[in-house]
């Protein structure tokens, strides 16, 4: 049997799809756990009249909203299948999806099976892009481990989310206890489990529709601190694992999320100049950016940003993310534009 978990919050109008999708797949031998984390909308309803009808469906309602992680660990706590499977719920999945890695997983035996997902935009269902892995096939260790875990290090080889993905609910019997992370989340589920890993199988059968939105209309202020707190685990995972090839990236990556943060709250006039370099000066206190000064590329340790934030020189940061602003500002105010088109519609 397949545990199929479904988090809920606020997606109403997407919901009835993929509660559908799910149903009515080829493989039947389901449970599905319907997670309602303290909508505000009329999703708890449509769970509810999914649920008279289906005898398959176990609805958690939550009373608290607890984020998208808890939602995910409560349901794996009330799995009884054989596998797990993620769906988000403005998501859906291909009618055959779950039968072809059910097929797959138990003819490799593989800790997970994967399939390709579509890129769909928002409500519209209109493809976009359909996403295979450049991996395909079997994965085994060592190679697992020594190849691929870098993945979550921030080089692009395999995909950090686990929807999309059918797990042996065994791997998972002990699973990554919520850490209150509002982004990050499936890249902090996966640097936990994957070394415990024997084996994964990687399909390019287009199963997971993937339902995205336009460009954000506002400042993300869970950018900056979730992914300082997915860098220090993820220092933490290189020491107990000996992972020292993965510690440039991530440095690298500290840097470039920073410069990211300053930039959208330019773009987005999130503070007025002055508080903007406040916030850069008060950001470079943390510790967190002396391990900037490690990053071993001669380029990108001489380049004139890195060189301020060395220096926590705010005034100098700000003013070279202002300039790089301008350079692809009309671009990112045409794709607004565009997304809210497509939004009112």
């Amino acid at each position: 049997m397949i545990s199929v978990i479904i988090p809920i919050y606020n997606t109403a109008k997407f919901l009835s799809t993929c509660i559908k999708s799910i149903i009515n797949q080829t493989y039947q031998d389901l449970e599905i756990i319907l997670v309602n984390d303290a909508s505000t909308d009329s999703s708890i309803h449509i769970c509810n009249r999914f649920k008279k009808k289906d005898k398959r469906i176990i609805l958690i309602d939550k009373k608290q909203n607890e984020g998208v992680e808890k939602a995910r660990y409560d349901g794996i706590l009330t799995a009884t299948g054989d596998y797990i499977c993620f769906v988000d719920s403005d998501d859906w999945l291909e009618k055959d999806t779950l039968k072809r890695m059910y097929e797959k997983a138990v003819e490799t035996d593989a800790d997970y099976v994967e399939v390709g997902m579509q890129r769909v935009l928002d409500r519209h269902k209109i493809i976009k892009k359909k996403v295979h892995s450049t991996i395909k096939g079997l994965i085994t260790q060592p190679q697992l481990f020594d190849s691929y875990y870098i993945s979550f290090f921030g080089v692009n080889i395999l995909s950090i989310n686990i929807w999309g993905k059918l797990y042996k609910s065994s791997i998972l019997q002990n699973p990554p206890q919520p850490i209150g992370l509002a982004m990050g989340e499936d890249l902090c589920f996966n640097l936990e489990i994957f070394p415990h890993l024997q084996k994964i199988y990687i399909d390019d059968y287009i199963g997971y529709n993937y339902r995205f939105g336009g460009m954000t209309t506002q400042y993300n202020k869970n950018l900056l601190p979730n992914l300082k707190v997915l860098y220090s685990i993820k220092k933490r995972k290189i020491e107990e694992y000996k992972y020292n090839k993965a510690s440039e990236y991530i440095r690298i990556e500290l840097k470039n999320v920073f410069i990211s943060d300053i930039y959208q709250r330019i773009l987005f006039h999130y503070g007025s100049k002055e508080d903007i370099i406040n916030q850069i000066s008060q950001e470079l206190m943390d510790p967190i950016w002396s391990d900037i000064q490690q990053i071993k590329n001669s380029n990108i340790i001489a380049s004139s940003i890195v060189q301020a934030i060395i220096n926590k020189d705010a005034n100098i940061i700000y003013a070279i993310c202002k300039s790089e602003t301008r350079k692809y500002y009309p671009q990112w105010l045409l794709k607004r534009i565009i997304s809210n088109i497509f939004d009112s519609v």
